[in-house]
């Protein structure tokens, strides 16, 4: 299977079949040779990237029952020309020895040769590459210098970012690793960390630069008691264990696997004494015999602040989801309130930007809890890393 193969069936399973794409590619890439699978990586994220705008560029000129495979092929081999500027010959030759029989060669063949240019789009949600129902939601919350600011986001290349692990590591163990600090414990590198010794001995880890600022908005102490309600992948809990002691320290998820995830990578980073769980989050008040100083509530949501890292949720989020998510986000803030002590504070977070699963739901919330203020809240949008909503919620009677 050439590279060209193997990008196809991850573009198409991720479509057709509702995949995710990182996950296809961890498992798929080893199927070619190192050098390659750069090229897969970016061919299949540019595609889903701006797989709106490529469709439109033949939309007019091919018949509804095209099958996805076909237009896929010809998404890939526009995105090749005109994002990789890959010779015109090179990418005729390539994608019409994809296509799956005699008729979709030739069709193929004669509309590579047809298309010279890029068309503009009329429709703003079609020039950004975004679902019709995604773009009007976002247009109808946000401001236009906003909206621009997240389309910015969506079509950037994520660059992945590191935090620091201040229980084994500190600045001078990272010179000559190429860094550049985004702040005192975030930072990016030209090269590739993650086979580097420091890495496998703990020293950092792999998290979003806005994820790893979160943390900061509970105010914490070393002899706080917290909860982390919705812990998975485990690095904003790592985050407070800086400075919370680890005996202190509670994480819960969902997910069984997650949670043993979270327990080998704890051990790695040096923190082994901190508390694991697995339940439903709105089981907890039922199962932990402990009330918490602080609170942490990165609760489930649409993702649609994490579209430019992940541009396969574009084809697996529906409208009709986001009432049962704000149902099951209201359940857990309202969850928290037998566990979280007077003059506590609750941080609510997600990684979306409805602002019916953020400020809107927390305004509900705070209508039905008149013994819970908001002490602030923001949507953070910028170039460093994900798009994210916090509110800092204090438990005052």
């Amino acid at each position: 299977m050439n590279q060209r193969e193997l990008a196809l069936e991850i573009l198409y399973k991720t479509i057709k079949e509702e995949s995710y794409s990182n996950l296809l590619m961890r498992s798929e890439l080893n199927k070619i040779s190192p050098v390659k699978r750069p090229f897969v990586t970016n061919l299949v994220n540019g595609v889903l990237r701006n797989y709106e705008f490529l469709s439109f560029q033949f939309e007019d000129q091919i018949e509804q029952k095209t099958s996805l495979r076909c237009r896929l092929i010809l998404c890939m081999a526009l995105f090749e020309r005109f994002y990789f500027h890959e010779k015109d010959y090179v990418v005729n030759n390539e994608y019409v020895e994809l296509a799956a029989n005699r008729y979709e060669k030739s069709f193929v063949n004669a509309l590579l040769h047809k298309i010279k240019y890029l068309n503009p789009a009329n429709e703003e949600y079609t020039r950004y590459s975004l679902p019709e129902w995604i773009y009007k939601l976002l247009k109808a919350q946000y401001e236009e210098d906003d909206l621009l600011k997240i389309m910015e986001v969506y079509h950037r290349i994520p660059q992945t970012c590191y935090r620091i692990n201040r229980k084994k590591c500190d600045r001078k163990m990272l010179e000559g690793y190429n860094i550049e600090f985004i702040d005192d414990d975030v930072f990016r590198s030209s090269s590739n960390l993650l086979n580097s010794d420091l890495y496998k001995e703990g020293c950092f880890y792999v998290q979003d630069g806005n994820s790893a600022s979160l943390y900061r908005h509970l105010d914490l102490k070393e002899s706080d008691t917290l909860l982390d309600v919705c812990c998975a992948p485990g690095s904003k809990l790592f985050n407070c264990l800086d400075i919370v002691a680890q005996e202190n320290a509670y994480g819960n998820d969902l997910h069984a696997s997650r949670v043993e995830l979270i327990r080998k990578m704890g051990k790695k980073l040096g923190y082994e004494k901190f508390h694991l769980s697995n339940y439903d989050g709105r089981e907890l008040k039922d199962k932990l015999n402990v009330t918490f100083d602080k609170i942490l509530l990165d609760a489930p949501c649409s993702g649609l602040g994490v579209i430019g890292r992940k541009p396969d949720l574009k084809f697996h989020i529906r409208p009709q989801s986001l009432d049962e998510l704000q149902k099951l986000q209201l359940e857990l803030l309202e969850s928290m309130i037998p566990l979280l002590k007077k003059d506590g504070i609750l941080l609510y977070s997600t990684c979306t930007l409805n602002k019916k699963e953020n400020r809107k739901l927390v305004d509900s919330f705070l209508k039905k809890h008149d013994d819970h203020i908001l002490l602030e809240d923001d949507t953070i949008i910028n170039d460093i890393g994900d798009c994210f909503y916090y509110a800092k919620i204090k438990k005052v009677s």
